[in-house]
């Protein structure tokens, strides 16, 4: 070994070479310690050490209550949201929002959602895009979209994950058609009922540069009350003049994983400042963000369920207010 050049790379720094059944001579002194720091943590008390394993065992039941309970227990949120555009005394419209449903395959949580769905006798579907997780499945797709049901229309839009994974381009516009859902593409669909026309406007994925307002709001006019529908929620920030009296978005998962007093570990771009619920926004828009049915990356959730939106639209203001509200619950 010795009289040996040195290898190409190593540094005088690095470890020497070292004599046959020779160790590191640093190692048994960082070993002594790492075991030392470790023993100054480690409760010498029986209570502090029923108390560390009570906190273990906290955080592996978050674990398994994060990985197999939660992505399966969905969450039904139900408002009411006034709209001066619609006629005054008109009957009113029961709108289902769905987000980023990742549909991977017709499980559990699927079938109940199939089942909140229906139950809520929707006039009008809108998913606001990433269906699909991983791609490749269009048979389990278009099983989950031609079961749900709606007396005026189904609705979507694609999301980034979509276009990832090929979708638009490929399979995805036949199995939405085959599925009974109008796909919108920076376009836009009327709706006509007692209260007037509704106009819903499908602005194609702002993530991946799909999207164009000026062709999604093309088609609308300033007597329609509009609905905007689309995956990111920060296309608010830049809505111009358009005459928009909903938006609907999803995109963020609502955080996905949510601690106490901390909120959302992580939200994904094209969400700083909307991440899950209603929103006042410039001009008098408002914006409803779905925290979505699904899972991307990873297959938790915390603190943060998934949401069926069952959502009520309502002729006129609120009683007693002079600007448009909503009026929330839960189940």
């Amino acid at each position: 070994m010795e009289g040996q050049d040195k290898p190409h790379g190593v540094t005088k720094n690095a470890i020497p070479n070292l004599h046959p059944g020779q160790g590191p001579k640093r190692w048994p002194a960082e070993r002594a310690a790492f075991i030392f720091v470790a023993m100054g943590f480690w409760p010498r008390g029986r209570g502090g050490r029923r108390l560390l394993l009570a906190a273990g065992l906290a955080v592996f039941g978050a674990g398994v209550y994060a990985i197999l309970i939660e992505p399966d227990w969905i969450e039904v949120l139900r408002s009411v949201e006034y709209m001066p555009m619609l006629r005054p005394g008109a009957p009113d419209l029961t709108l289902v929002h769905l987000s980023d449903v990742h549909v991977g395959s017709i499980g559990r949580r699927e079938r109940r959602a199939i089942d909140i769905v229906n139950d809520a006798q929707p006039d009008i579907i809108v998913i606001t895009g990433d269906l699909v997780r991983g791609g490749g499945r269009p048979g389990e797709l278009e099983s989950f979209l031609s079961a749900l049901r709606a007396r005026h229309g189904k609705f979507l839009v694609w999301g980034n994950h979509d276009y990832w994974d090929g979708v638009p381009e490929t399979w995805g516009p036949e199995v939405v058609r085959r599925a009974g859902f109008k796909l919108l593409r920076n376009t836009s669909q009327a709706i006509r009922y007692p209260g007037g026309r509704i106009v819903i406007a499908g602005l194609d994925d702002p993530i991946t540069g799909h999207d164009s307002l000026k062709l999604a709001m093309a088609r609308v006019s300033r007597r329609d009350a509009c609905l905007l529908v689309t995956h990111s929620p920060d296309v608010v920030l830049s809505l111009g003049n358009w005459d928009i009296d909903l938006v609907l978005a999803g995109h963020t998962h609502g955080g996905q994983v949510r601690l106490p007093l901390i909120g959302a570990l992580w939200v994904p771009h094209g969400s700083i400042e909307y991440i899950d619920g209603w929103f006042d926004v410039n001009g008098g828009v408002r914006l409803h963000v779905s925290r979505g049915l699904g899972w991307s990356w990873f297959p938790v959730r915390f603190l943060c369920r998934p949401a069926v939106d069952v959502i009520t639209l309502r002729s006129g203001l609120p009683p007693g207010r002079s600007g448009a509200k909503s009026i929330i619950g839960r189940s």
